[in-house]
């Protein structure tokens, strides 16, 4: 936590984080014309392939809210994988665990060669 966490958020404005935790809380993107608040129009009016990679361990953004996000896409759109990895929301980054890396590596070609 010491030499990682409180360094990173340490580093950062204290308003910027405000900012941050606002976004997390408050972000929605039906909350806007046409969508009227309705999430699954807002999910069904993405046109581009979605490649959705939640970790499975992540507890600011779990799983089941991305599967949920991809199942109100059109068909053909969202691909959901669900990332093995135990670091949670930094899952894949910032690149220091080789087997989180190969598994994102090889998810991102799988997906762009389709």
């Amino acid at each position: 936590m010491t030499d990682f966490w409180e360094t990173w958020a340490l580093s950062k404005h204290p308003e910027n984080m405000l900012t941050m935790l606002h976004t997390w809380q408050s972000g929605d993107c039906s909350a806007q014309h046409p969508y009227n608040n309705s999430f699954p129009a807002a999910m069904k009016a993405i046109k581009a392939k979605a490649l959705v990679l939640p970790s499975k361990t992540d507890l600011y953004f779990p799983p089941e809210d991305s599967e949920y996000e991809v199942q109100c896409m059109s068909e053909g759109i969202g691909r959901l994988e669900v990332f093995p990895s135990i670091w949670g929301h930094w899952a894949g980054g910032p690149g220091q665990s080789t087997e989180d890396v190969k598994w994102l590596d090889e998810k991102l070609r799988e997906f762009f060669a389709g």
